[in-house]
């Protein structure tokens, strides 16, 4: 069966069931290899239907109801108005422009548009250092390893500066504070732990695979992040003029807001890592300011006299 001719038939499986198909079923039913299913999708997906996947002994693809016919193109004027309002967003200092890049992204990519407006295109404030190729061969990689259950050597340096080898079992990619990182199970230490990929200095997969373990997830991510990245405390805070801003966003669990005026705000949530608390209060210079817990307080008040010795 040829190229096209699997591709069709593709969309014609993907179609008729709503639920996810697994690479494997979707292999033995075109009658060939796995491999082969992600370059058909990728045809599928370049004519303009929206394919969703999802890892893991439930996953595969599927096609989305809203994309039973591809998508129209737009004109070049329209693709050029998008690509605009982009970089006007972006120097004007738009809060969800990363946001908007990925959605404007994807959403070109669904009318088979390519160009330097891709969906990994990102604009981050605070680029990574990394070359964005050598990134997404880490990801490429990792992601290659997650679904063919494949273990993986790396050579990976941690927060202080030392290089050490770990040999890994991948189970989830995901994006943290505009980084990308890796949940593994790391045989040197018998437990499972959170790897960023530009820390690593090299990484590939090794011929041998690995039997998945029985595991919670959510004990180690939920919607706020990384659960085993330090203690969660309750912080309450105040602040001034940034009604708007503050009500935008979640910035932790159990999260309550309280107007107190036009131009103030109270903010009570239970926030991750102490380290990453003072650096968020800190952010808002003087129009945040603590009002529990009292280490809080103590630790942002010794910031700000280290800072101001550094000016004396």
């Amino acid at each position: 069966m040829g190229k096209t001719s699997a591709s069709i038939k593709l969309i014609q499986i993907l179609t008729a069931k709503k639920d996810f198909i697994s690479t494997d079923e979707l292999a033995e039913m075109l009658e060939t290899n796995k491999r082969n299913i992600r370059e058909y999708v990728q045809e599928i997906e370049e004519a303009g239907y929206f394919v969703e996947s999802k890892r893991g002994l439930t996953g595969g693809y599927r096609i989305l109801n809203r994309s039973t016919l591809p998508a129209t193109s737009l004109t070049d004027e329209e693709i050029n108005a998008l690509k605009d309002s982009a970089d006007f967003l972006k120097d004007n200092n738009f809060e969800s422009i990363n946001e908007y890049n990925n959605a404007v992204s994807k959403f070109l990519s669904s009318v088979n548009y390519k160009d330097d407006l891709s969906p990994e295109v990102i604009y981050d404030k605070f680029p990574l250092s990394i070359p964005k190729k050598e990134l997404m061969d880490r990801y490429q990689t990792v992601a290659d390893a997650i679904e063919d259950q494949y273990k993986c050597d790396m050579h990976y340096k941690n927060s202080k500066n030392i290089v050490k080898r770990h040999t890994i079992h991948p189970y989830k990619l995901f994006n943290y504070n505009s980084g990308w990182f890796v949940l593994a199970y790391d045989e040197d230490v018998n437990d499972f732990s959170y790897f960023k990929l530009n820390r690593m200095e090299s990484i590939y997969k090794k011929k041998s695979h690995f039997t998945k373990m029985e595991f919670d997830e959510n004990e180690y991510l939920d919607e706020f992040g990384m659960k085993k990245n330090g203690e969660y405390y309750h912080v309450e805070l105040e602040f001034s003029n940034l009604n708007v801003y503050i009500e935008e966003r979640v910035y932790g669990k159990n999260q309550e807001l309280e107007i107190i005026d036009d131009n103030h705000i109270k903010l009570s949530c239970d926030m991750q890592n102490k380290d990453m608390i003072v650096s968020f209060v800190l952010s808002f210079k003087s129009n945040c300011k603590v009002l529990a817990p009292d280490w809080l307080k103590e630790e942002v008040s010794n910031e700000l006299l280290k800072m101001i010795e550094l000016y004396d």
